[in-house]
């Protein structure tokens, strides 16, 4: 803890050894005249700011704007000899309409809930008339303040998102019950988990990556095949990073303390240095983090708690303008997580003090380095994408009960180490904004490996002759297409499609056994979608959605040798609304999705993992989300109620009626409310939320039947400014709720005894946020 906290402490010290400048809004801008469309792009890059275009802008004459200016004042001097005026609808949020009559200024002022432009489908788009179920993650002040969250975070504010809970580094994420297993095996994840333009894991967990200045987080649900390939059945992740600022200086700076009950004192830190280069045209930004968390479970013989995690990540990120509307960004993240020992213990959740046993270290590496070039050609954008992401793990299991099962008695610990690579690249087109037919088209290639290695300990951590090893090369090229066309007034239809040609090529060695197998498959996955406008803020779609993923090796079926490949179609009906002047947005839609021939990794008796098909699963459901913000106060809610269930066997014989989907409730729901007070000339928000996670199962594998979930979880936050730095109080699980989160911890265990994961005690955090 003591290296951890001096960690922390040079973070913030080499940020606050930044020349302090105050935050005025102003940047260094140097946007040329001409066209429109590629002039705002270019005042995007300079500045930040998120510019939506409603109208057709292609080919219209802008005016030049050079000097400091805030992005308001540069928007009106570009914009003064068009048709159009930009409208403000967030903090960093514009969008160019057409121009309207001066405003009653004395018309009572209201508080609009501010649109989000998100680009997961490839091309911009206001959240509010996205057809499709899409949800987004924007830190608030309190996450800003706090400087680090992970999934978790994001996983108890969005619908529809659930994640595993074997600890950071190694856990799965499922979107809208699209679940396959609760073990980390060999199948391709059903969520494709990117960060900006690049896809980062294909078998992998997710890597356990902190948010630490991010944009947003894009959560797209349902089968998304056509626009991003093979495996994202569920949906996608996609973390959307803050990029390079050339016009303007700045950084930030944040700690932070925690104090877990029945645990010890954990700390965290976070920089950024956004630094710009070139005049306006180049920048350079900068980010670091350190995390020390105190665990809270206790093996029997141990005097402290075992189950601490140390996190410590950058990134770096380059940005320049080589001309008009161009951008060309290089970046690079590295993040490591080491955790001492595992969160499960095996009398009943309430008791946090396991019987005794081997520990069960665990760490994970993740690189990435990427590099992004876009711009216009003629009234179309270009964008050429690449990025290679590296992802290495170990994990140790006390498997003393298994140890003859593998044979050998000596046999004390397993070491699970993999390494996984994803190399992307991607090169489309889109259309020009505020065009009638608004469409994307590219070509992606896809090269993914992983290298798993299991080695057998004995007492004296010395390796026994047991060799466990596999190799996996996997590849995806493809062409895809994805549009939607104005057919009548109000109307869009939207059609998509991805042709593609997936490659696997497995080797598995138990002992003495070699198996290798290669395999081609081409096919495609095709997307339909029709929206309604009843407003311009008001819309209703219907949407159909494919995906598929590649088969494999599994040398435990004596027929073929191999598992096949499966896949989903979906249905959505949803509705986006937004009502009382933009103080009141309302979202939900129902979903079914067939699910066939479901590939799922599942325990054998040895406690090793293999894969299979286990059959047919049908999921149909309903979800919805409201935030309504009338005044000095605002209320956030959503609720999923689903039906996850594996309905036929692989024969094609009906299964019982309640063979549950691993991991994903039946019904979970989430309540927030805020109030901002003025106390003695100063303004605090107040926040006070609770959430329920419903029943679920482990897996539907016999005897693996487990229950976990059913529990209420609430927190309260304040939050405040003092002199420009931001401070943050919070408590999570006021209740000290130690319900069940997952019901597994360690594979070779688990057939000889329960195992839980209770929820993280109660812990209050104090969080310091500040601009220099």
């Amino acid at each position: 803890m003591r290296r951890s906290i001096w960690a922390i402490a040079f973070v913030v010290s080499a940020v606050s050894a930044a020349p302090a400048v105050a935050r005025d809004a102003r940047f260094r801008i140097d946007v040329p005249a001409g066209d429109l469309t590629d002039a705002l792009a270019t005042l995007s890059s300079q500045t930040g700011a998120s510019i939506g275009i409603a109208v057709h802008s292609r080919g219209i004459e802008s005016s030049a704007v050079r000097g400091r200016h805030s992005v308001a004042d540069a928007l009106a001097m570009m914009l003064a000899t068009t048709p159009f005026a930009a409208e403000r609808i967030g903090p960093t949020i514009w969008r160019l309409i057409p121009r309207q009559p001066p405003i009653d200024r004395d018309a009572p002022s209201i508080r609009p809930l501010a649109d989000i432009i998100v680009t997961a489908r490839k091309i911009p788009e206001a959240l509010s008339r996205i057809a499709t179920p899409i949800a987004v993650y924007v830190p608030r002040a309190v996450a800003r303040a706090r400087g680090s969250t992970g999934i978790h975070d994001v996983a108890a504010t969005i619908e529809g998102l659930s994640v595993t809970n074997l600890g950071p580094g190694r856990d799965r994420p499922f979107i809208r019950g699209i679940a396959d297993s609760p073990f980390n095996g060999f199948s391709q994840s059903t969520v494709s988990v990117n960060i900006d333009d690049a896809r980062v894991t294909y078998d992998a967990p997710e890597p356990g990556l902190r948010l630490v200045d991010i944009a947003r987080v894009e959560v797209l649900k349902g089968p998304q095949g056509p626009l991003y390939g093979t495996g994202a059945l569920g949906g996608v992740y996609r973390i959307v990073t803050n990029r390079p600022v050339p016009g303007s200086f700045d950084s930030v700076a944040t700690m932070g303390f925690e104090q877990i009950a029945d645990g010890g004192v954990g700390a965290d830190a976070s920089g950024m240095i956004n630094v710009p280069v070139f005049a306006a045209r180049a920048a350079l930004r900068f980010v670091g983090y350190v995390h020390a968390e105190s665990g809270w479970v206790k093996n029997a013989t141990a005097t402290d708690k075992v189950n601490d995690t140390r996190i410590l990540g950058a990134r770096a990120a380059f940005r320049i303008i080589p001309a008009t509307g161009w951008t060309v960004d290089v970046g690079a993240t590295r993040q490591r997580i080491d955790v001492r020992d595992s969160q499960y213990v095996d009398i009943d959740a309430d008791d946090l003090t396991r019987s005794n046993r081997l520990p069960e270290p665990s760490s994970t590496k993740f690189s990435l380095v990427s590099a992004t070039v876009a711009g216009p050609i003629g009234a179309q954008r270009l964008t050429l994408a690449t990025s290679h992401a590296w992802q290495d793990s170990s994990e140790t299991y006390d498997l003393t009960p298994m140890a003859s099962a593998l044979g050998f008695a000596s046999g004390r610990t397993y070491v699970d180490s993999r390494r996984h690579r994803v190399f992307d690249q991607e090169v489309r087109v889109e259309s020009a904004e505020g065009h009638h037919f608004a469409w994307t088209a590219g070509a992606s290639y896809l090269a993914a490996t992983t290298v798993a290695v299991g080695t057998l300990r004995d007492e004296n951590r010395r390796a026994l002759p047991f060799s466990f090893a596999l190799h996996r090369a996997a590849t995806e090229a493809a062409l895809f297409a994805d549009g939607s066309l104005e057919i009548l007034p109000r109307m869009r239809a939207g059609l998509g499609g991805r042709l593609f040609r997936a490659t696997t090529n497995d080797e598995r060695r138990e002992e003495i056994d070699v198996a290798v197998t290669a395999r081609a498959r081409i096919g495609i996955t095709p997307s339909a979608s029709l929206t309604y406008s009843l407003a311009e803020d008001r819309i209703v779609y219907i949407r159909f959605g494919t995906a598929f993923r590649p088969g494999g090796l599994d040398p435990t079926n004596i027929t073929t040798a191999r598992y096949d490949s499966d896949e989903i179609r979906s249905i959505d009906v949803g509705s986006r609304v937004s009502l009382d002047r933009g103080r009141l947005s309302l979202s939900g839609g129902g979903f079914r999705s067939s699910w066939f021939n479901v590939q799922s990794d599942y325990l054998l008796e040895d406690g090793l993992v293999g894969t299979r098909n286990a059959g047919d699963a049908l999921i149909v459901g309903f979800e919805g989300a409201v935030e309504w913000r009338p005044g000095d106060w605002s209320l956030r809610a959503w609720a999923t109620a689903q039906r996850a269930r594996l309905e036929k066997a692989p024969e094609g014989v009906d299964l019982p009626a309640d063979r549950r989907l691993p991991i994903v409730p039946d019904l979970s729901a989430k309540l927030e409310v805020d109030r901002t007070v003025t106390i003695a000339d100063r303004r605090i928000t107040f926040t006070l939320g609770g959430a329920y996670r419903g029943h679920s199962r482990l897996s539907f594998d016999p005897g693996l039947d487990r229950a976990m979930g059913g529990y209420a979880i609430f927190h309260a936050d304040a939050f405040t400014t003092v002199e420009g730095l931001g401070v943050h109080l919070g408590v999570s699980n006021l209740s000290n709720n130690r319900a069940d989160s997952f019901a597994f911890g360690n594979p070779f265990r688990i057939r000889t005894e329960r195992q839980y994961t209770p929820l993280q005690p109660r812990t209050i955090n104090l969080s310091l946020a500040s601009h220099f």
